[in-house]
């Protein structure tokens, strides 16, 4: 992998770090595109059981790379910039997500977070969408999730007013589920995957993964019937059989399913 970031796979987690520290890990060209080429990598890989996404140094991503001063973003003449980069977004891959904020994550750093399934922050760390404090809009779907995930006024607030906050005040308003000491991120973080691997059906995280961001958008009844599907599939896996033995047998269970072989082919 490219040096903008490092990956490495141990005991089921697949840890991505950027690595910029230099520039506080923000963003160029080069370092998204490595990005989108190791959630790729760790997608297709099923020694990979749960992603955490990390910064190098004293900050998670401290937005883009400025280093071009007015030119960064100067695209006057284009109409056909993606607000999306990556070769894949977080919410596509069929692993968890943990975003693990050892420190600022800002601008775009903080979209990359947010695309997350489960955010861990800095209490000192600094955090904000201040795209609006720069002319222009935000980008990584944010218009679409912060509503769904924190509400509409506090969305609204977030993009529009584009405040800085602490990782406690990120806590508050629910866009991180937990604020803990800089120092102490990267532990909360693995501790929450680590526990995934060892209890929880590769498989079925991927299901229930696919199963919330779809049914975000879809009636209830709809999902519902998504669901039923997912419970139909599930049910005639070797798994459903493991998890209710190892539980009666007092062990850890172990899992048969692997996402790249027994994922379900009519969720594509």
């Amino acid at each position: 992998m490219a040096s903008t970031l490092t990956i490495r796979c141990s005991d089921g987690i697949g840890l991505i770090t950027l690595n910029r520290p230099d520039a506080m890990n923000t963003l160029t060209g080069e370092m998204l595109a490595d990005l989108g080429a190791a959630y790729l990598q760790c997608d297709r890989d099923d020694a990979v059981k749960v992603i955490v996404i990390t910064g190098s140094g004293k900050a998670f991503c401290a937005g883009a790379d400025l280093s071009d001063g007015g030119n960064t973003f100067d695209s006057s003449e284009r109409s056909d910039i993606n607000s999306c980069p990556l070769a894949i977004q977080a919410w596509e891959l069929r692993k968890p997500i943990i975003a693990a904020c050892n420190g600022h994550a800002i601008g775009v750093g903080l979209s990359i977070a947010t695309q997350c399934d489960i955010r861990v922050v800095a209490k000192d760390g600094k955090y904000g969408f201040l795209q609006n404090r720069r002319g222009v809009v935000t980008d990584f779907g944010m218009t679409a999730l912060l509503p769904k995930i924190v509400g509409m006024e506090a969305a609204f607030e977030l993009l529009v007013r584009a405040p800085k906050l602490n990782g406690d005040e990120l806590q508050a308003i629910g866009l991180a589920s937990r604020s803990v000491d800089a120092d102490h991120v990267l532990d909360e973080a693995l501790s929450i995957a680590k526990d995934m691997v060892e209890n929880c059906s590769p498989l079925v995280m991927g299901m229930h993964k696919r199963l919330l961001w779809d049914n975000m958008d879809k009636s209830l009844a709809d999902a519902i019937e998504h669901e039923s599907d997912g419970l139909n599939y599930s049910m005639r896996k070797p798994d459903a059989l493991e998890g209710g033995v190892a539980f009666f047998e007092k062990r850890k269970p172990t899992w048969q399913a692997t996402i790249n072989n027994d994922w379900p082919e009519f969720w594509g």
